[in-house]
C-alpha cells in the first residue's frame, strides 16, 4: 500500500508537470508573432470549428506482468475435494506469446468539434502461452510439506476497451491540452488446463481445466495533448490517466514521436504502459501491468 501511494504520488507529480507544461506551451503558441503564416498548421485545422473524425490502428507489443493465482484440486477424491491456492508471477514478452497469437485488434478513434472532443480505444488479444508453476501443499497432519508441479497451457482473452469526452483548456498553434472523463472495462478470461505432478514420484497426478476470470470497470480522468517543433512536422503526443472503480485502481501514460502528413495523416511511435492493481484477496487477478512500445498510423474520416 505504500508502494501504491507513492506511485500514485509521482504520477499525479508528473500529470501536474504536464499540464503546466502544455499550458505554458500553448499560450506561448497563441501569442501574437511578428509574422503571420499563411499557412493554417495541423492544430489550425483541428480548432476551425468542423467537426473532424480521426482514426488510428495500431500494433502494439507489451510485456505482461502480472501476479495470478488459482486453486487446482491436490488430493484424490477419497480424501475429499481439496484444493490448493496457488500463486503464479507471470512475465511474457512479445517474442514468447506473438508467435502463439491466435487473433488481435487494435485501434483507437476521435470526434473533434472545437474544444470538445469525445474518443475511444480498444484492444483486443487472443493468444496462447504455457507455464510451470512450483508450490506446496501440506501433508498428514500438516507435519510435512509435499512438493507440486503444475504444467500447465493457458488461453488468454484480453479485451480492454476505453470511452472519453474531453475538453480543451488550451490550445495555440503548435500544442494544445485538454482533460478527460471517461470509463475503462478490463475483462481477462483465462481457459487453463494443467497436469499437476503431486510428490517428488508423481503418485498423484490430478489434471483438468480451469477458467477463472475477472472485470474491472474503472472510472478515468486524465490529461492529454501534442506540441509541435521545427517545421510543424515532428510533435510530441502525450497522455496520462489515472482511475478506480469498486475492485481495483488503474493509471495509463504513453508519450513518444509523431510526423503528420500534409494531408493530415500521421506515424505515432510511442511507450505506453497500462497497470491494474488493489485486486480484493478472493481475485484470481492480483496485479498486471503492461508497458512496451506502440506504433500506429492515424488518417481523417
Amino acid at each position: 500500500m505504500h508502494s501504491l501511494r507513492l506511485w500514485f504520488r509521482v504520477l499525479i507529480g508528473a500529470a501536474a508537470w504536464c499540464a503546466c507544461a502544455g499550458i505554458a506551451v500553448a499560450q506561448e503558441a497563441s501569442s501574437p508573432a511578428p509574422a503571420v503564416t499563411s499557412t493554417p498548421t495541423l492544430l489550425d485545422r483541428q480548432y476551425d470549428g468542423q467537426t473532424h473524425i480521426t482514426v488510428a490502428p495500431y500494433i502494439w507489443g507489451p510485456t505482461v506482468k502480472g501476479d495470478f493465482q488459482f486453486a487446482v484440486p491436490t488430493l484424490p477424491r477419497r480424501h475429499g475435494h481439496g484444493g490448493q491456492i496457488l500463486q503464479s508471477n507471470l512475465e511474457v514478452g512479445p517474442s514468447e506469446y506473438l508467435p502463439k497469437l491466435n487473433s488481435a485488434a487494435m485501434a483507437y478513434f476521435d470526434a473533434r468539434n472545437g474544444d470538445v472532443d469525445v474518443f475511444g480505444d480498444v484492444i483486443y488479444l487472443n493468444a496462447q502461452t504455457t507455464a510451470t508453476i512450483l508450490s506446496t501443499v501440506g501433508g498428514p497432519a500438516g507435519r510435512v510439506q509435499i512438493p507440486v508441479t503444475v504444467d500447465s497451457t493457458a488461453r488468454l482473452s484480453l479485451a480492454i476497451w476505453e470511452a472519453a469526452a474531453g475538453f480543451t483548456l488550451a490550445h495555440g498553434h503548435n500544442a494544445d491540452l485538454s482533460m478527460f472523463l471517461g470509463v475503462r472495462e478490463f475483462p481477462l478470461n483465462l481457459n487453463v488446463s494443467y497436469n499437476a505432478t503431486i510428490g517428488k514420484r508423481g503418485i498423484i497426478a490430478p489434471s483438468g481445466t480451469l477458467t477463472p476470470s475477472d472485470r474491472a470497470s474503472d472510472v478515468i480522468w486524465g490529461i492529454r495533448g501534442r506540441a509541435f517543433f521545427g517545421d510543424q512536422r515532428w510533435y510530441v503526443p502525450y497522455y496520462f490517466d489515472v482511475g478506480t472503480g469498486n475492485n481495483n485502481q488503474t493509471w495509463q501514460a504513453y508519450g513518444g514521436a509523431g510526423y503528420a502528413f500534409p494531408h493530415g495523416q500521421s506515424i505515432l511511435a510511442l511507450w505506453r504502459a497500462l497497470n491494474y492493481n488493489s485486486f480484493p484477496p478472493v481475485s484470481h487477478t492480483q496485479k498486471l501491468s503492461m508497458g512496451g512500445p506502440l506504433l500506429g498510423y492515424s488518417f481523417g474520416i
